[in-house]
């Protein structure tokens, strides 16, 4: 066993020498083993780093990410992702204005480059890929969105002191 003491910061899977055996077999408890029923998502969310979020860029003052950004946040094989946005069921205008199919040209080791095909994603494409994703990342996405829009209902909700101000000017 490595990694923290059982005082120490760390999750029970972060504690483990071998992550992967955690996605390999199934330890049973009748045979000593420590844990049980750990799946390969819990095993692959303890042991790669948290991003907050999707890699975002501005391009043409607009912001946007890639489906490769989407790809790495959600902890998924990019090719799926590509298969995911192409079989939205969203109607063509909205596709056009959140999904930019472009492609990135990746360095091989011979020096050469190979371009990868991929999309430039809006938010509002994001929202709507993301939310048809499950899993725990997608789960913790879902809830921070929702989370969001609390939070500003509730601002809109608190009357402004400046604009009551500006209102009786």
């Amino acid at each position: 066993r490595a990694g923290p003491v059982s005082a120490g910061p760390g999750s029970m899977l972060t504690g483990i020498s071998t992550p992967v055996r955690l996605t390999t077999y199934k330890v049973v408890e009748s045979l000593g083993g420590e844990f049980i029923e750990f799946n390969i998502e819990a095993a692959t969310m303890a042991t790669v780093p948290t991003l907050a979020q999707p890699e975002i860029r501005i391009i043409n003052g607009q912001a946007v990410t890639s489906s490769l950004a989407v790809a790495d946040y959600f902890i998924k094989r990019h090719a799926d992702v590509i298969r995911k946005i192409e079989s939205l069921e969203c109607s063509t205008l909205f596709r056009q204005r959140n999904f930019a199919f472009t492609s990135i040209s990746i360095n091989q080791p011979n020096g050469g480059t190979r371009k990868l095909p991929c999309y430039q994603i809006t938010r509002d494409g994001f929202a709507f890929l993301a939310m048809g994703f499950t899993g725990k990342r997608a789960a913790q996405f879902k809830e921070a969105y929702i989370n969001a829009f609390n939070q500003m209902e509730k601002q809109l909700s608190i009357p402004s002191v400046l604009s009551d101000a500006a209102h009786n000017a």
